[in-house]
């Protein structure tokens, strides 16, 4: 009964792994296929079969060829080999063979016949024990595998073949393909949970060898690993924990660990089998343990269940012999010497089912003084015993050689990378230096370029600066004189003089002229005294206002220096003296605040001046103040901007409209 699981759930996770996950690796154009593919994977993790079964009716009927219809075949026999239905699974597994045989190679195909090679041997190691033929396919399972350069595929079916071998009795060649296979995993650094049925599988060869240091070894290796196991794996652990322990005599901590797994069936009442299977391994501890009393109706139950599966010969083997030993400590020689001749001992028995049997005989016949028999027993467990004896020696001259091997070939690999590492360095080290030397030609490039750059808009912003500074000198000595004419004028017909306005202006226009950027209250202020002395010129039907609105704080808004009063004197030049001296003249300052900017809006009712000179000066105001603008911008996100144009009031009123629009948070810094 040990044997059987050892083998039988090696096998059932090895075959999860490689055939529960699908076999497509290609791409596609719909994710239908591998969701349905992944579906099936995590359902398999949870048993869930009938979602299986519907899952699996939906891909063969949305296959688009008939690889990815195969594909849903090869599910199938995993769904057959759970549900414990042997003969569709080989039925399903014939057709897949049958149709990859037929067509050309593909990695894809070369997959389909791999599993279907392992299912083969699953089929004769869980339902039709033929160690022939099942290593047969499992070896076949592996050639095909070699074909493909999917080295992860490789090492699950050594896996498998390492289980075969195994199952066949030849124990050495079986640890040395489960080395072989971990070796692989090692070289590709797998998934952890790849390594869960390799360290199983070898740590189970070490007990049926009764080599319990190297099968605590890789058991503990195996244990780490619990949070990452599948449902079946945690069984498998626990079940052959408890075997370990059993072989080792150590009969209470075997007890404790197969109770500890009968608590964890209770929780999956689907696993029947299961549940079965670890009432057999109980019963035949309870007999250690001298229970008969509690093997009993674990051997009824047992045997009803088996018995009736036709698929488990090596169970009933080791569970008639747990009969024969309830009847020896019962007492009830005749019962015992009924199922001793009904069942007898042959040598075709696997080791561990053959060693329990002799053992019960010897001491089954020296309890009834029959020494010849019991002799003749007790010489034929040892031969056996002896036989797994030469085994162990055989394997660990197997492993010596194996790692001397492996060294070697590691030796010799090491030696050609250290070479290929030298010659990669010195290319590495040609490389930096050509990349060093490319870098600074690029950044002594881009630095080159910096610096002209940075000394072309120095230039500019020094040409724009001198530009607006002479804009902003623009009270020439002809406006002076026409203000001090006004004023002379003024006294000789009596009327009030505005010199100290005049004086005011001029201090404050000096002041403004030194300096870039100045406050909007400054500006306005300008404007005001500018506009006072200017205004005398155009008559008494002169009208000027300035309109702030309430969320507009004039100390906080900034723009460049005697901006708006170019605006302003425009107006007054080009658009308002140019009306009749008897016509209502009208001059208007507007600051708004709309769509985060401000907006300093200069109205008149004069008409839109035609600026046709270079020379002109309101023209070469305008011009500068463009170009202040453009070099302003380069430095912002959101952009300044001026515009004149029309303007036609609520009232009908015509005229001229200059517009300057200043978005919030405006950076008026040059040398940025």
């Amino acid at each position: 009964m040990r044997k059987i699981h050892l083998g039988r759930f090696s096998a059932i996770i090895l075959l999860f792994v490689l055939i529960g996950s699908g076999c497509s690796t290609r791409k596609s154009d719909e994710t239908s296929f591998d969701q349905i593919n992944q579906a099936i994977k995590d359902s398999l993790r949870t048993r869930n079969i009938s979602f299986i079964e519907k899952a699996i009716r939906q891909g063969k009927a949305e296959a688009r060829d008939s690889d990815e219809y195969y594909n849903f075949v090869v599910q199938d026999m995993v769904r057959y080999f759970y549900t414990a239905q042997p003969d569709s699974m080989m039925l399903s597994t014939d057709s897949v063979v049958r149709y990859v045989s037929k067509e050309p190679f593909t990695e894809l195909r070369n997959r389909l016949m791999i599993k279907s090679m392992q299912a083969k041997g699953l089929y004769y190691t869980q339902f039709v024990f033929d160690s022939d033929s099942m290593l047969f396919y499992q070896k076949e399972a592996c050639r095909y595998a070699e074909m493909n350069t999917d080295v992860e595929e490789q090492m699950l079916c050594y896996a498998n073949l390492a289980d075969a071998y195994k199952f066949s009795g030849d124990l050495s060649m079986s640890a040395m393909t489960y080395r072989r296979a971990i070796a692989l995993a090692d070289s590709i650094h797998t998934a952890k949970e790849n390594y869960i049925p390799l360290y199983s599988g070898l740590a189970a060869t070490y007990t049926t060898l009764r080599d319990f240091e190297q099968s605590a070894i890789w058991w503990d290796k195996c244990g780490e690993l619990w949070d990452l196991m599948m449902l079946y794996e945690q069984f498998n652990y626990l079940n052959s924990r408890g075997n370990d322990y059993f072989y080792q005599e150590d009969y209470q901590r075997a007890l404790e660990t197969f109770l500890q797994l009968d608590s964890f069936l209770q929780e999956h009442p689907d696993m029947e089998w299961e549940r079965h299977f670890c009432k057999a391994n109980l019963s035949d501890i309870y007999l250690k343990l001298h229970e008969p009393e509690k093997a009993k109706p674990l051997i009824g139950e047992t045997l009803e269940y088996f018995g009736s599966s036709g698929y488990n010969e090596m169970a009933l083997d080791h569970l008639h012999t747990q009969q024969m030993e309830l009847a020896l400590q019962e007492h009830d020689f005749r019962k015992a010497d009924e199922l001793v001749a009904r069942y007898p001992f042959t040598t075709e028995m696997r080791s561990e089912q053959g060693l329990l049997r002799l053992d019960f005989l010897k001491r089954f016949y020296v309890a009834k003084s029959d020494w010849k028999r019991a002799f003749e027993y007790e010489e034929a467990y040892t031969t056996l015993s002896d036989s797994l004896r030469n085994e162990r020696v055989r394997m660990k001259t197997a492993e010596v050689r194996m790692r001397y091997e492996r060294d070697a070939t590691i030796l010799n690999q090491y030696l050609v990378i250290s070479d290929k590492e030298a010659e990669l360095m010195r290319i590495y080290a040609l490389l930096a230096g050509i990349t060093a030397v490319v870098l600074a030609l690029v950044m002594w490039y881009f630095y080159h370029r910096k610096q002209v750059k940075l000394r072309e808009e120095q230039m500019l912003r020094r040409i724009v600066s001198m530009k607006m500074e002479n804009a902003r000198n623009r009270i020439t000595p002809h406006f002076i004189y026409n203000a001090l004419n006004h004023e002379l004028l003024a006294r000789q017909e009596g009327r009030p003089s505005s010199l100290g306005v005049l004086v005011d202006m001029l201090r404050q226009g000096q002041s403004l002229a030194s300096v870039f950027c100045t406050t909007l209250r400054e500006e306005l202020d300008f404007i005001n005294l500018y506009v006072a002395v200017e205004g005398e010129s155009l008559g008494g039907n002169f009208e000027y206002k300035v309109s702030v609105a309430e969320d507009v704080d004039l100390n906080e808004v900034r723009l460049p220096s005697m901006m708006v009063q170019i605006f302003v004197e425009n107006a007054i030049k080009h658009g308002l003296k140019s009306l009749p001296r008897e016509a209502d003249k009208h001059l208007t300052v507007q600051v708004l605040h709309r769509e985060d900017a401000i907006q300093i809006e200069v109205l008149n009712n004069g008409p839109l001046p035609v600026l046709q000179s270079g020379r002109d000066k309101s023209q070469t105001g305008l011009r500068v103040v463009s170009q202040i603008i453009q070099l302003l911008n380069t430095r912002n996100k959101r952009h300044m901007r001026f515009d004149l144009c029309d303007y036609h009031g609520p009232d009908g009123e015509q005229g001229c409209r200059a517009l300057l629009v200043i978005p919030d948070g405006y950076n008026f810094d040059m040398n940025e």
